[in-house]
């Protein structure tokens, strides 16, 4: 007997067409929820909140230059946590911008620290 926690179906449904009355005719994709995305999502929103402490007064432009340039300089500085982070970003944009949106917004992060992320993980 299988426990039902350990099977988790996300569905998603695109263009639902009626052809004829009572037909639906739609797209569905049922795929297993990864459970390292929120893990993932966690360590760049615990980033976040660590510079948004250390600099308290930064607005959220100032917090995006703050992260950018570290993240620009790691490579050379400290080559092992950049191979983490990149794993980190790896399993983020993988999951899509979606899961970012709907797991980061409480935390009052803004997506465009995300994209700049993936700009510089793109780049390196």
């Amino acid at each position: 007997m299988t426990n039902s926690h350990e099977y988790k179906i996300n569905t998603e449904v695109n263009q639902i067409v009626e052809q004829n009355p009572g037909t639906v005719i739609g797209k569905q994709n049922n795929y297993a929820a990864d459970s390292k995305i929120p893990e993932a999502l966690k360590s760049i929103s615990q980033l976040l909140e660590n510079v948004q402490q250390k600099y308290p007064q930064a607005s959220d432009a100032e917090i995006l230059d703050i992260i950018t340039e570290g993240f620009e300089n790691m490579p050379q500085n400290n080559p092992k946590q950049w191979q983490r982070w990149r794993d980190t970003l790896s399993i983020v944009f993988a999951g899509g911008i979606e899961s970012i949106k709907l797991l980061l917004p409480p935390a009052g992060i803004p997506i465009e620290v995300i994209k700049r992320l993936y700009e510089i993980y793109n780049r390196k």
